[in-house]
């Protein structure tokens, strides 16, 4: 453990921070409602809103931790690895739209996302403050995705 930075002092979120998370969180509860309740015209849309912002959030927490890794004095390739596989899991979700059903992408992007939330709050050198702004995309992408895959096992 003598690679591993010391724990710092709890860091308060500053407001700007919290907007950041607020407004990335935004679309996932907005896409998820439109698909599940709103006029079928927009469901398609929506459903397409919802797997690409999924996408695009698991590749920057993916990201982060990356950044993260990369700051420390020796990088642990393992972490850096893990890293690029949130991104490339994204990805590969994504591009499975039309070749698989949207209830396995849906539950794909599920896993991915609590694969990684477990990943940040197992280790042992994030910045106070990143457990609860990851907890809060995650809990919002989670929601939103379950909401999505209950209306689409039932459509």
């Amino acid at each position: 453990m003598d690679d591993v930075r010391p724990a710092r002092r709890a860091e308060s979120i500053p407001i700007a921070l919290w907007v950041i998370a607020l407004t990335a969180v935004a679309p996932f509860p907005g896409a998820a409602i439109v698909y599940c309740y709103g006029p079928a015209k927009f469901a398609a849309p929506a459903l397409g809103v919802l797997l690409t912002w999924s996408a695009v959030v698991l590749s920057f927490l993916g990201g982060v931790r990356w950044g993260l890794e990369t700051r420390e004095p020796r990088p642990r390739w393992q972490r850096q690895t893990f890293s690029a596989l949130c991104a490339m899991a994204a990805m590969v979700v994504l591009l499975a739209r039309d070749r698989a059903p949207d209830t396995w992408i849906l539950g794909g992007f599920i896993v991915a996302f609590l694969i990684q939330w477990l990943f940040d709050h197992q280790t042992p050198d994030s910045p106070s403050r990143y457990p609860l702004l990851s907890t809060t995309l995650t809990a919002a992408a989670c929601i939103s995705l379950s909401l999505a895959l209950e209306s689409a096992m039932h459509a």
